[in-house]
């Protein structure tokens, strides 16, 4: 039954792709972010990205069905991950969990809880009538709780939940409203981001970086990097910048090596920076692999082999 919803599901994503819809905006996030990709190329990449976000919903809505056996399968970790954010959770200071618009991160939130990592996620209301009530459903029957805030509200809704011994999910990639946001760059251009995972981190909290990758085999992949360190120059705006910089980098990383997992018809560009907002508040993309406290991370084999 679940293999006929996900190929139903991939059939609705083609079916999207083939309709148009939304593709103006799929391809002009995807001649911003590879100029130097031919358009057949990023055509490619968006049809594909429809016909996986096709897939996911399935994956998500059922999610709360799987056998105790399956959960333990259904989610391939690297060595010692999982029991670094448990013991983060545990320490009383709150783990924070960033993670993106990217593979099955409603799944990845989901299937956590129900193994018994209990996940709080900052959500805005969902619109769309009948949509929005299905999948508020589908986060309601995975235990996975939903903080909708008030805006000024979100430090103190967060901190409240870990303090219960909650792991905060927070989606990095939500384009914000300029008052409200940061500048960091991400494929070399100006996203407005909201600072809190930064700001939580100031208060104690632990944050780690973390994405689901789809195995062919219904699998998930979890990619989990961190503890991140926040930086203590003595400039709070410029250290919380870097964070969500760096964040930033790890996410443009992984989108780079899997495309087809990133939701391109979000339209993560949308705010601009105000009159001169850019070259205060952002700065050019680093150099180099991003970096956790403990190193390089580690390259994913698409195996899904957990070594």
């Amino acid at each position: 039954m679940r293999a006929l919803l996900s190929a139903l599901g991939a059939f609705l994503g083609w079916l999207l792709w083939v309709l148009r819809v939304r593709r103006g905006v799929v391809m002009g996030n995807l001649r911003l972010a590879f100029p130097e990709k031919s358009d057949q190329e990023r055509r490619a990449i968006g049809r594909a990205a429809l016909i996986n976000v096709g897939r996911m919903a399935p994956a998500f809505l059922f999610a709360s069905r799987l056998t105790p056996e399956e959960l333990e399968r259904v989610l391939v970790y690297e060595p010692g991950k999982l029991e670094r954010l448990v013991a983060a959770t545990a320490s009383g200071k709150g783990a924070v969990v960033c993670t993106a618009h990217f593979g099955n991160f409603e799944s990845l939130a989901a299937l956590h809880n129900l193994k018994g990592v209990p996940v709080t996620m900052i959500a805005r209301p969902l619109k769309g009538g009948w949509f929005g009530r299905l999948w508020r459903g589908g986060r309601s029957r995975a235990g996975v709780q939903e903080l909708i805030v008030e805006r000024g509200g979100t430090l103190q809704a967060a901190q409240a939940a870990m303090r219960k011994g909650r792991v905060l999910g927070y989606v990095i990639d939500q384009n914000m409203s300029a008052r409200r946001a940061i500048f960091p760059t991400f494929f070399g251009v100006p996203a407005a981001t909201a600072p809190t995972p930064a700001y939580l981190a100031l208060r104690g909290a632990t944050v780690f970086f973390a994405l689901d990758v789809p195995l062919e085999d219904g699998r998930h992949r979890v990619v989990m990097e961190g503890p991140l360190q926040m930086a203590d120059t003595g400039d709070r705006d410029r250290d919380v910048l870097a964070f969500m910089q760096d964040l930033n980098d790890r996410l443009e990383r992984w989108v780079r090596r899997y495309p087809e997992h990133w939701y391109w018809l979000h339209r993560r560009w949308k705010t601009r920076p105000p009159p001169g907002g850019a070259e205060r508040r952002s700065r050019p993309r680093a150099a180099g692999p991003p970096r956790t406290s403990e190193g390089p991370a580690a390259p994913i084999d698409p195996s899904g082999s957990a070594g």
